[in-house]
């Protein structure tokens, strides 16, 4: 690592950044999709299921992003303890 140059804040405020963009995310997909089948006693037309079609087909990109950006998390904290360590030996 010796010849590792990095922006460790810049990499400290991304994973944060991450974080709280994913939480965001999924908690705003999920309250989006609650809402929408509150309305469904009230809402009965065609497009209140073709609207949680399209919901559904976002859902399973939205789990799909979420479940790859959690490694993602794991692996920028190794990575910033790594160099962390590396600049506390320094």
């Amino acid at each position: 690592m010796g010849n590792v140059q990095t922006d460790l804040e810049a990499m400290i405020d991304f994973r944060a950044r991450l974080m709280r963009f994913n939480a965001g995310l999924d908690a705003d997909y999920h309250g989006m999709v609650a809402s929408w089948q509150s309305l469904g006693d009230v809402w009965r037309d065609a497009k209140y299921a073709e609207f949680g079609d399209a919901l559904n087909e976002v859902g399973r990109g939205i789990e799909r992003y979420l479940a790859a950006t959690a490694s993602h998390q794991q692996h920028l904290l190794r990575l910033i303890e790594a160099i962390q360590s590396y600049q506390d030996v320094r």
